[in-house]
C-alpha cells in the first residue's frame, strides 16, 4: 500500500477546497438589481416614446390659390429702364410663361412643357377654345418666341400693351369664358 507521505501535497500554506454556504442573499440582491435596471430602462423608453409622439406635427402652409399667384407674378412684371433687347427677352419669357400656366390651369393641357408647335396642336384639339381665341393665343406665343430667340424686340409701350392683353385673357380664363 502506498505511503501517505508519498502522495502529492498542496504547496505550503494553501488549503484545499473547503465547503462553504451558498451566498443566496448575494444572488437575490444581484437579481433584484438587474430586474430594477431592466424596469428603469423600459420606463425611460416608454416615456421617450410618449414624448416624441406628443410633439406637434408641423403643418404645411395652406396652398395658395394658383390664380392669385399668377396675378402676383403678372403684377410684379415691370418694364425696367433702360429698355433693351435683353430686358425685352426676359419680359416676354416671363409673360408667355405666365400665360402658359394660366392656359394649363384652365384647360388641363400640359402647355408649360411644350414647344410652340406642340402647343398649337394641343390648342387645336381643345374644344374649350374658339378658333379666333386660339389664333390670338398662337399669335402672342409666336411673337414671344420671336422676341426670345430671333433677336427682335418691341418698345416698352408695346410690351405694356401685350401685358394688359394677357391680363385680360387671364381674367377671362378665371371667369371660365374661354372664347
Amino acid at each position: 500500500m502506498p505511503d501517505v507521505a508519498d502522495a502529492p501535497q498542496l504547496p505550503h500554506g494553501i488549503m484545499g477546497l473547503q465547503p462553504q454556504a451558498f451566498p443566496w442573499i448575494t444572488v437575490i440582491l444581484l437579481g433584484l438589481g438587474l430586474l430594477g435596471l431592466a424596469f428603469l430602462g423600459w420606463f425611460l423608453w416608454k416615456r421617450w416614446k410618449t414624448k416624441t409622439a406628443r410633439k406637434p406635427v408641423p403643418t404645411a402652409p395652406a396652398p395658395q390659390d394658383p390664380w392669385l399667384r399668377l396675378d402676383e407674378a403678372l403684377q410684379s412684371l415691370e418694364i425696367k429702364e433702360p429698355w433693351s433687347r435683353e430686358a425685352c427677352e426676359e419680359y416676354f419669357f416671363r409673360l408667355s410663361f405666365i400665360l402658359r400656366e394660366a392656359l394649363e390651369l384652365r384647360t388641363g393641357l400640359p402647355i408649360t412643357g411644350q414647344t410652340l408647335a406642340e402647343t398649337k396642336q394641343s390648342l387645336e384639339k381643345s374644344p374649350a377654345l374658339s378658333a379666333n381665341f386660339q389664333q390670338d393665343l398662337i399669335k402672342f406665343l409666336s411673337l414671344a418666341e420671336q422676341l426670345k430667340f430671333a433677336g427682335q424686340w418691341l418698345s416698352a409701350a408695346e410690351s405694356m400693351a401685350w401685358r394688359e392683353k394677357v391680363k385680360a385673357w387671364m381674367d377671362e380664363f378665371r371667369r371660365g369664358a374661354l372664347s
